[in-house]
């Protein structure tokens, strides 16, 4: 994309929805917690709405959005027989923002008999990757926005 922007002053915005769903493929999929009790992951992104944006104005580069994002989970819940019991549910962030820190994010946990499990130990995983989003989204995005002198 090429910008004629002389001194970055004015508005430029570039709409990274489709760039951010598949951000969420890549780095967010197949996020795993696995312990002798447990064995949960994240085995699809169901759905991602909202707007994400990388917008530049009088030079400097931001980046805005806000998501509702459900998260497909599945997993196995062992026991002491061997036998495992099969679990699957989702995780929903209603509200991932880019004003927000990690403390915020507000999860949804639905899944079957070990929602507080999942909350326990695949949640931290998966904030651990979402806190990334940002700084990724800004580094892949800014020089679309910017205009630069040659």
């Amino acid at each position: 994309m090429v910008v004629h922007n002389p001194n970055n002053w004015h508005w430029v915005d570039k709409n990274c929805l489709p760039w951010a769903k598949t951000y969420f493929n890549d780095n967010v999929k197949n996020t795993s917690f696995e312990d002798d009790d447990f064995h949960f992951y994240i085995s699809d992104i169901q759905t991602v709405t909202g707007h994400c944006d990388v917008t530049q104005r009088k030079g400097k580069v931001l980046c805005i959005y806000d998501l509702r994002i459900v998260f497909t989970v599945s997993g196995k819940i062992k026991n002491e027989q061997n036998d495992e019991e099969t679990i699957s549910g989702t995780i929903t962030i209603a509200e991932f923002e880019h004003d927000q820190d990690e403390n915020e994010y507000i999860y949804e946990v639905v899944v079957d008999s070990a929602s507080s499990e999942v909350r326990k130990h695949l949640i931290p995983l998966l904030t651990s990757k979402l806190v990334k989003f940002q700084p990724d989204l800004i580094e892949a995005h800014a020089k679309d926005v910017q205009h630069v002198e040659k």
